[in-house]
Order: C-alpha cells, then structure tokens, then sequence
C-alpha cells in the first residue's frame, strides 16, 4: 500500500472526542500513584512540572502526530515499524504490552487494597495471600470482558475513568483543600522554600520514575484507529483534553494526600485509602469512605482493561510482518485478539506469584513499578525515534496535526525527551530511600533480571520467525 494514500476502510465501531479522551485518562491516571509523589510533600510540583515539560508535553504532541499521520490500526507498532523496520515496532508494541504485564500486578494489589478497606477490613490489604487471590480474580474477569469487544470494553473503560478516577480524583482534593481550609494542620511543609525538592543523593530522583510512569500511556489509544470516525481532527483534541485532565488530577490528588496523611504511616499501595479514611473522619462523613473505594475500584478496572484490549490489538497488527507466531493470531467473533489477551492473563498470574516469594507488600510493589516504568522508557525512546526519522522518511504524508517549529521542533523536542527517559532509566536500578531493601545489590540483579525478562523474548521470536508467520488478512 501506497503510504501517501492512507487506509480509508470503515471502522469497526464508533468512538469520538470524549471516549477517547476517556480511554486516555483510564490509561494514563491511576490513583495508585499519588502516595509516592506526596512522600516528597510539596517538593513535588518540581517533579510534577519537569515531568511534564519533558515527558507528557513531548508524548502527547508526537503521539498526536504520529497518529494523525500514520493512523493505521497498531499505533506504536505501526508507527516505529515505518520508521526503523518490523523488528523495531514489534519491540516497541512487546515493551508496551509486557511492561504493563509486569506492571498489572502491582496495580492490582492496589485494587486489592481499595477492597479491603470498602469492604471494613483493612488488615488484609497486608496480607499477600489475600492479595494474590484478588489478582488471580480481577485479571481473568478484567479478560473476560475484555474478550467481549471493542464496546463494552469501551463502555467499562469510561465508566471507570469517569466514576472511578476522575470523580475520586476531584472529591480527595476538595476534601484536601477543605482540610486546610478549616484550620488543620498540613503534614506537609507548605511554604516557597519547601517547592525545591531535597536531592542530596542519587536514590532521591528514584521516585521521578514513577511520575513518568504516572504520566505515561497517551499513544496507547491509537491502537484503536479503525473504531474512530475521524483520526486525523478527534486524535489532538482527544489527547490535549486528558493530558490536560492528566495532570491536575495528578499534581492536586498528591498534594492533598500529602497534606492530610503523615508522611511516617504513608505506604505505597493503600496511601489513596488512608488519605480519604483521614479526610472523611475529620470531617465526619465516615459513610463517603465505602463510597468512594468503591468507585476507585471501578477505575482501576476500567485502566485495567484500556490496557489489556489497546496493546493487544496493536501487537496483533505485527503479524501482517510476520513478527508473531501463528498461534498468537487468532481473533474471536468480536474482532478481538483472544489469543495474546489470554496470553496476556496467564503471564499476569505468574508474575503474581512474587507477592507469595517476597514477604513486603510494599518491596514487591515497587519492584514491579520500577521494571514496568524503565521498560515502557525504552518503548517511549523507540517512539520518539520514530517521529524524527518519520519527519524525513515520508516529508509528504498529510499531518492533520503537527509538533511546533516543523521538524526542528521534532529533532529538539525527540532528542531532549529521550534523553531524559535514558537518564531516568539508569536511575530506575537505585533502590528509594523510603523503601528499606536489606542489600543494594540484590536490588540490582532482580532489576537486571526483570529488564532482560522482558526485552529479549522479542529478539528470540525474530530468530526463529518464518516467513508462513506472515498474514495479511487481519
């Protein structure tokens, strides 16, 4: 096919603006990630601005791009395969995906976490028999509606971003800011000064990974190309709305978590629940508390199956290049990629058995963040790569949208960006001060492990490929 002359074929189903913007935000935002960021109290705003002016401005503007570019179904597959070759988007989509498999259970702890304080037993969500449990049930339901369609998994995915993260979102920082408000003291150092971070060593930028990782997750929706109307206008306006919403709920979610929880009893998977237990005591509405787990459990089962359906479909459109094995190709009645989404479960409950290895809820949570965050880094440095040799490779391709200054605002803004996730991703292997790992080394190795775990499989599978793996049906 002609690059100039882009697929023109109906799509699937309908999604516009606001799904879109939703699925983004159901991506993106996830709550469990504001208990880290308020251990830096209001030291965070640094963090939050440099994430933002080095990572989500630069991924949403090239992803818009890219996009409304090259809008074929496999988004960042698509997109790096154009630019570097099949084996370079096959990697990029893997890292998307297996990053996010590796994540998946440190989020879902977190979702276990959300259900033992709304159902009134709080101890459990230290008890990693209980919380291994919960992943096993939540995965393969997540996958059961996942494998439904485009539709109801669409459907889920608002449901949760709407209800379940946007709404909790903006009830904690109401009831943070009303916490100062009315006269309570702030846990957190509010004044000028306290907005410079202290950075006296190295594992002191460690949690600057999981403000990435928060932000993380724009150009996963353009793996749903085929089921909008108009890619080329409803891709910018989609991704500006939830970078937008992104980053408020983001900065303010943290900032009230910081101010009403102390630091010394904050942990990483139940800090949301402790904050709106602390807030919703002081003020007397004890019966909010049920209300709003609840709800937050629904958001992370709507970010749970945005990430389960969009990579899968984007590692489905490999196999036009031969790049995945035939028994991972097969699609079921509803057009979704049964075969790589029960995958996807499968290797979801193996990494879940870390929670019954290690004995610390919080070291295995981070563990799993960490490799998940500085593998999708590697994924985001592909992608950037991909927008400048794009800019050069195919000049003449119609881009509704365009990054700033042309290509020297690409080169500029793709070459910063990766560096900062290369810089980043080296820090990724120091272990938090907050978190007490009794040898830096073994922390170490298990990260090695983790990062070789998940890149080398696809190099493996690109040596024993065929060319029978090739399919141009799909």
């Amino acid at each position: 096919m002609d690059i100039k002359n882009q697929s023109t074929d109906k799509p699937r189903a309908h999604l516009g603006v606001f799904s879109l913007a939703m699925i983004n935000c159901a991506a993106v935002i996830n709550l469990r990630n504001l208990p880290s960021m308020a251990e830096y109290g209001l030291g965070m705003v640094a963090f939050y601005i440099f994430s933002v002016i080095f990572f989500l401005i630069p991924t949403a503007l090239v992803s818009a791009e890219l996009a409304t570019g090259f809008p074929e179904e496999g988004g960042i597959a698509n997109w790096v395969s154009k630019a570097m070759g099949g084996l370079w988007g096959f990697l990029a989509v893997w890292l998307q995906l297996f990053s996010n498999v590796v994540g998946f259970p440190a989020s879902l702890a977190y979702f276990a976490s959300i259900i033992a304080y709304a159902t009134g037993y709080p101890s459990l969500a230290e008890n990693n028999y209980y919380i291994f449990f919960v992943i096993l049930a939540v995965t393969w339901g997540g996958t059961w509606i996942a494998l439904r369609g485009i539709r109801l998994a669409s459907f889920v995915t608002n449901m949760g971003s709407v209800f379940g993260t946007i709404i909790p979102g903006i009830i904690i920082t109401a009831l943070g800011i009303a916490w100062l408000a009315t006269g309570h003291e702030s846990h957190t150092k509010l004044s000028f000064s306290a907005l410079s971070p202290v950075l006296d060593s190295p594992e002191k930028f460690v949690f600057l990974l999981n403000v990435f990782l928060g932000f993380a997750g724009l150009e996963m929706s353009a793996a749903h190309a085929h089921d909008v109307n108009n890619p080329q206008r409803d891709y910018p306006h989609a991704i500006l709305l939830s970078a937008l919403l992104i980053f408020v709920i983001s900065l303010l979610g943290s900032l009230a978590i910081a101010v009403s929880v102390p630091k010394e009893i904050l942990t990483l998977e139940s800090g949301v629940i402790q904050a709106i237990e602390a807030l919703c005591m002081q003020f007397g509405i004890p019966w909010l508390i049920k209300w709003i787990t609840w709800l937050m459990a629904l958001g992370v089962l709507g970010w749970f199956i945005a990430w389960v359906a969009g990579p899968a479909r984007g590692m489905l459109a490999t196999a036009k290049t031969g790049n995945l094995p035939p028994p991972l190709q097969k699609m079921n009645a509803q057009g979704m990629p049964s075969a790589i989404i029960i995958w996807q479960a499968i290797t979801i409950t193996l990494f879940s058995f870390i929670f019954l290895v290690i004995p610390s809820v919080t070291k295995c949570f981070w563990i799993l963040v960490a490799i998940t965050a500085q593998t999708m880094l590697i994924m985001y440095i592909l992608m950037f790569a991909a927008g400048i040799i794009l800019k050069f490779k195919y000049p003449d391709v119609k881009r509704t949208y365009t990054v700033p200054f042309g290509n020297f605002g690409m080169i500029v803004m793709g070459v910063t960006a990766s560096i900062i996730c290369a810089i980043c991703y080296i820090i990724g292997f120091l272990p938090p001060e907050e978190i007490h790992f009794e040898s830096k080394t073994t922390y170490i190795l298990l990260m090695i492990a983790g990062n070789i775990m998940v890149m080398l499989p696809p190099f493996i599978i690109d040596y024993f490929r065929k060319p029978s793996w090739k399919n141009n049906t799909l």
